[in-house]
């Protein structure tokens, strides 16, 4: 069986693709791996088939304000950036004023490159980002047989019920009141009618048509890199919409996406002093041994994008050091590593780049963003959380945290030291401890693996 897997160029996106890809060659199918020339040498590494292809304009090698971007996507990212500072709402606005160039960014592009791969590899089936909906399209416009893989939360592939980029459901931590709802609701359903418009005109000469570009996905199989939760289970997707005879698609939960025995890249040099002493201790060092009662190893980070918000950063690490004062602390700082690791008192690990998974291992603590691969990575170890939602799906995260109590949530834009304290006790609870082993379990039962069996069943129907 022959497949092409085909991956936006950002590495939040990239990496559970590309761990994907090499199960589906390691369970005999010949694998080829689409991206950006940028991540190349990413796939061949990985011992994969490399085909270049380019789904967006944007993208993010490594840390997204420091990867050089066209200066319209530098300045998307920083008001981007700026609208975080000031809530949820605002924040949500802002990329959907972005979205409908965002997403597709160079459709007829991509319509002439997967036809021209399509002619030259022949591929008995392609699996693509859930966020590439211009090679959705042109898949969809060429008729060829996909699976989706779903790197975000589940509702990123909206119910009918669903509006795309409003929250069903918002964490307790945040006061947002119903008039900033309905302003957020309408321009999201104006979003999706222009979306959806768009969409079917470029479909129209192949005769195709969607009912909702958002909910555009395949017909057979879509794979959710997330637990399988119970109100999810029963989530249906209009993936037949473009075709004649309508039904649901299948929606497998993988649990996690990732290689958790393999090194972690980007690969940075580990150039701080907190790294060059801990070579021969582990990747901890020497952890200071702390009360019973108090998390020694504590891991903090933002993701790619939102590493750039070090004013966030650094009120952790400076409520976190005072609550904890003999606790290791892990950050990865993106951009502002070197001016952050001169304002956190050891013993700390301040880098651009923290080996993410290889920390977690031994972890007591665990503060990040809400993105889907660090929780399903801190699910897998293990880990108690605390999810500080920014932006897109990670207020969705973050209820779905808060709702099945397996962490506790806290507003990034007003952390306080009762309220750390709060959600510190509140991940670390016996509560939280007992469902975070359930889903762990769960988790570390699925995997890529896991899905490469669901793929490669599709080539025996």
């Amino acid at each position: 069986m022959r497949i092409v897997v085909l991956s936006p160029p950002f590495f939040s996106h990239f990496f559970p693709l590309a761990t994907l890809a090499s199960a589906l060659r390691d369970a005999g199918a010949e694998t080829y791996l689409g991206c950006s020339e940028a991540f190349e040498s990413e796939v061949r590494l990985r011992g994969l088939q490399f085909c270049e292809i380019n789904i967006n304009r944007n993208a993010n090698t490594g840390q997204a304000s420091s990867t050089q971007q066209a200066e319209r996507e530098r300045k998307r990212l920083q008001e981007f950036l700026d609208a975080t500072k000031r809530g949820p709402i605002e924040t949500l606005r802002a990329q959907n004023r972005h979205r409908l160039a965002d997403m597709l960014a160079n459709p007829e592009e991509l319509l002439e490159r997967i036809q021209e791969l399509d002619a030259s590899l022949r591929p008995d089936l392609w699996v693509v980002d859930q966020l590439s909906y211009g090679a959705t399209l042109a898949l969809i416009a060429h008729s060829l047989r996909f699976v989706t893989f779903c790197p975000p939360h589940p509702l990123s592939i909206p119910p009918s019920e669903v509006l795309y980029s409003v929250p069903p459901r918002w964490p307790s931590v945040f006061s947002v009141e119903r008039e900033q709802i309905a302003v957020l609701e309408k321009e999201a359903l104006t979003l999706e009618q222009d979306f959806t418009d768009r969409f079917n005109g470029l479909l129209e000469p192949f005769g195709r048509r969607v009912e909702s570009a958002f909910r555009s996905a395949s017909p057979e199989l879509i794979l959710h890199n997330y637990p399988e939760l119970p109100e999810y289970r029963e989530l249906n997707s209009s993936g037949r919409e473009h075709g004649s005879a309508r039904r649901h698609a299948r929606r497998l939960y993988c649990g996690y996406s990732f290689s958790p025995g393999s090194p972690e890249a980007p690969e940075e040099p580990r150039s701080s002093e907190a790294f060059e002493a801990s070579e021969t201790n582990g990747v901890w060092g020497e952890t200071a041994r702390g009360h019973a009662d108090s998390p020694r190893r504590i891991v903090v980070a933002l993701g790619t994008f939102l590493a750039a918000r070090d004013d966030v950063l650094t009120a952790l690490a400076t409520g976190l050091r005072t609550l904890f004062p003999d606790a290791t602390l892990a950050i990865g700082a993106g951009e502002h590593a070197e001016r952050l690791r001169g304002q956190v008192p050891p013993p700390a690990i301040v880098d651009s780049f923290i080996p993410q998974r290889e920390l977690l291992q031994e972890a007591e603590l665990f503060v990040h963003h809400g993105g889907v691969s660090s929780l399903t990575e801190g699910l897998y170890y293990r880990v108690p959380t605390i999810v500080m939602p920014f932006s897109s799906d990670q207020f969705n995260v973050a209820a779905d945290l808060e709702r099945h109590g397996f962490g506790a949530v806290l507003n990034p834009n007003h952390i306080t030291e009762a309220g750390l304290k709060e959600a510190v006790e509140g991940a670390r609870s016996k509560s939280a401890l007992s469902a975070l082993a359930v889903l762990s379990r769960q988790v570390r039962g699925r995997g890529p693996a896991y899905a490469a069996d669901a793929i490669l069943g599709l080539h025996k129907r």
